[in-house]
């Protein structure tokens, strides 16, 4: 064990979390006037968000359960991904909103950050963040109501951070995963058959997939077919 990086790890993991509750409960009463963050959520949240944060801080610690396609990534830069998608997935679970105060800022940075990443060209972050703001975008217009303008716009932030192909393995695992989610709330009656839920958890999960699991993946499904 590298007892070194796992105390710099599990101090950047309780850093995030941190920052990541205080921002859940701050950024959705902009621009609005009465303070809408409801106390119920706050401690399991908390607690929810610590405990995961400590996982993957233990996850990051250790470099044999890492993929080849992980290691290549700059650290700080799976963390930022971390606590912004995180956040992401916590405000949409209790407010059902992707905020553009979090997507537009993020996605500025993204574009920065592939001037500077070693794993990731200009070119595939463009690409990416265009097929996935793309495909979203005619799921959404095929679909009304199924998705939301916010979910279009946080498939074309995945899209700038993970490139592409790896934003199609993203958007791939959050739509089997939402499939998964739909079946589960329809299965114990959590929703009706024309009733919605928050996507955006699903697609701060398949991001997380793809940045840390996608090269291996896309290079298994290219040898499997022979590409």
């Amino acid at each position: 064990m590298d007892v070194n990086g796992l105390a710099l790890n599990l101090f950047v993991g309780f850093g995030a979390t941190l920052l990541v509750n205080w921002l859940a409960d701050w950024l959705p009463g902009i621009g609005s006037e009465k303070k809408i963050t409801e106390k119920r959520h706050r401690g399991p949240r908390w607690g929810g968000i610590f405990l995961v944060g400590v996982l993957f801080a233990f996850y990051r610690s250790f470099p044999i359960q890492n993929p080849e396609s992980s290691a290549s990534v700059n650290p700080w830069v799976i963390w930022l991904c971390f606590a912004v998608f995180s956040l992401i997935l916590v405000i949409d679970l209790e407010h059902r909103r992707v905020l553009n105060i979090v997507v537009y800022p993020m996605a500025g940075v993204a574009f920065a950050l592939a001037l500077w990443r070693t794993d990731l060209s200009l070119t595939s972050a463009i690409v990416g963040g265009l097929v996935g703001f793309g495909i979203f975008l005619l799921l959404y217009s095929v679909r009304p109501g199924a998705l939301g303008a916010g979910d279009v716009k946080m498939a074309g932030l995945i899209g700038l951070l993970v490139g592409f192909p790896g934003v199609i393995v993203a958007l791939l695992s959050a739509i089997t995963l939402g499939g998964l989610g739909a079946g589960f709330l329809l299965i114990f009656r959590r929703v009706g058959i024309r009733g919605t839920m928050a996507y955006a958890p699903y697609l701060s999960v398949g991001a997380m997939i793809a940045l840390l699991f996608g090269q291996s993946i896309v290079q298994w499904y290219a040898g499997r077919f022979g590409l």
